[in-house]
């Protein structure tokens, strides 16, 4: 007589070769996730920072009119508060490429934020 050993189902080494393969790829799936997270976060902050340099030289390119000569240094901007950018601060200085005897004026708007400090610079010309 000949016995008939049909094996059915997974062996215990088996499944925990299983489980141990599904661990890792849920282990590298999570860090993959967080590293995309934040680096959007970065991309969203940077953006946000980017946006608020534009507009804040929008805001004082049309000051720079007058004679290279007759400029004065402007006080710091003040940041807009719906903007989410944590320790911001914003700079705008005007400066004569040219000399003080052109009429063109570059004016150059850096705003910093974050933790640590990074900084975003527009830059624009203007003609008397």
């Amino acid at each position: 007589m000949r016995k008939n050993s049909l094996q059915a189902g997974f062996s215990a080494v088996e499944l925990l070769i299983t489980l141990f393969i599904a661990a890792a790829f849920i282990g590298v799936g999570y860090q993959l996730y967080s590293i995309i997270i934040d680096d959007g976060s970065e991309a969203r902050q940077r953006a946000v920072a980017s946006n608020t340099a534009y507009a804040l030289l929008r805001r004082y390119s049309p000051q720079a009119t007058d004679p290279c000569s007759s400029i004065t240094p402007t006080p710091s901007p003040a940041i807009p508060s719906g903007t989410a950018l944590s320790n911001a601060s914003a700079t705008v200085t005007y400066a004569c490429p040219f000399g003080t005897s052109a009429s063109t004026t570059k004016v150059t708007v850096s705003v910093k934020y974050g933790n640590p400090q990074q900084e975003v610079i527009h830059a624009t010309y203007v003609n008397d």
